[in-house]
């Protein structure tokens, strides 16, 4: 009987192929030691359904390798389904790994939906507009004190051309549904924008602060300037820091601003009410409302930075949101008033039919893709 740490050892060396034959027996003999939680079934029939499912996958060879220990390592990696969650974990591979298995519980797609790429458009002060994606590198724009330039890696880079503008001249950058993209501003803070969002700066920091307005979510790295603060303006919260990581998540279709902070120190201030963040804190704002304090999942909150989708007790409403910004894609509701939670994580550069495949495994959720709109089916 191998003890769970040998277990998960046992497991990590064949996902680099170093498993002898032997090994690989038992490895695979531990499958069928599926052990139900006690008292976190109340439906016979839907246990039933989900075993034969891991039954099913974990049969091919494939799967095999993807697919984490179940029931035996309950606390490493459960389906658990009381209250209506579900588990899945994969691990992460490479972007451009291909799959050996493109099966998926969906109706035949009519359309590849392919995960995101470095793509974006920047909006000069004059309404000119550049694709970040088709443009070579190099000097791109020269507008308002500041030159714009794109790396070999595909970064734009702001830096001062020596003159000093007359009046402000502001830049919008517009990352599309299926885009993300990184900026350094000209005060050396850098900035990651994902899917769906916008990020309105100054060509040149000026005045006696750095203020720039998102919409969507963002990782900022702030260069440290205390005689001229940073500030990030989402939704009706304000963001105000001198240096520090933080994550702030401003979608129109989220009930909620969410400001993460990974180290320094940040004040945020709405609705008449003001709190400073210490590193691991998030605060929650909803306009009319007071900021709420909790501690943050620090994983989940940078997961889409990291290449990840990370999802610890997440209401499917929630992930589709994700993968419909992130995949540009549509989804429909079946039953609008779904209350599945989900806890698992998958690469971003996945296709959707595998992140689809995975979520339906537990038999709670079913997909239907027709075209570039993805049904949801309890």
């Amino acid at each position: 009987m191998l003890s769970k740490n040998e277990f998960i050892a046992l497991y990590e060396k064949s996902l680099r192929g170093e498993c002898s034959p032997r090994e690989l027996e038992l490895l695979q003999s531990y499958k069928d030691d599926f052990e139900w939680v006690d008292g976190q079934w109340d439906d016979a029939p839907q246990q039933e359904s989900v075993y034969a499912r891991l039954q099913d996958s974990i049969s091919r060879e494939e799967k095999v390798r993807r697919l984490f220990p179940w029931k035996k390592l309950a606390a490493a990696a459960a389906v658990l389904l009381a209250a209506g969650a579900a588990f899945f974990l994969l691990q992460p591979h490479q972007q451009n790994a291909p799959l050996a298995d493109k099966s998926v519980p969906v109706d035949t797609v009519q359309k590849q939906i392919v995960p995101g790429s470095n793509k974006a458009v920047l909006i000069l002060g004059d309404g000119s507009e550049i694709a970040l994606g088709d443009a070579s590198s190099g000097q791109i724009a020269r507008q308002g004190g500041a030159l714009v330039r794109k790396t070999a890696n595909g970064q734009i880079v702001y830096s001062g051309d020596g003159e000093v503008p007359t009046e402000p001249v502001f830049h919008t950058i517009a990352i599309p549904r299926g885009g993300q993209y990184d900026l350094t501003l000209p005060d050396g803070t850098r900035i990651w924008l994902n899917a769906a969002s916008r990020l309105r700066f100054p060509a040149v920091f000026d005045g006696p602060e750095r203020i720039v307005e998102l919409d969507g979510e963002a990782y900022f790295e702030v260069a440290r300037n205390e005689r001229q603060p940073f500030r990030v303006k989402a939704r009706g919260l304000d963001v105000d820091v001198l240096g520090t990581h933080f994550n702030v998540m401003a979608y129109a279709d989220e009930p909620a601003v969410q400001t993460t902070l990974l180290e320094g120190k940040v004040r945020l201030s709405g609705g008449g009410t003001a709190v400073v963040l210490k590193p691991g804190q998030q605060g929650r704002f909803t306009e009319g409302q007071r900021i709420q304090v909790r501690s943050a999942d620090l994983e989940q909150a940078m997961a889409w930075k990291n290449g990840m989708f990370v999802f610890n007790d997440e209401p499917l409403p929630s992930i589709m949101r994700k993968i419909s910004r992130w995949y540009d894609v549509d989804v429909r509701f079946r039953d609008p008033g779904t209350t599945i939670s989900f806890a698992g994580s998958i690469s971003r550069f996945k296709n959707v039919q595998d992140v689809l495949h995975m979520l339906s495994l537990t038999g709670t959720v079913q997909f239907r893709v027709e075209g570039n709109t993805i049904q949801v089916m309890n």
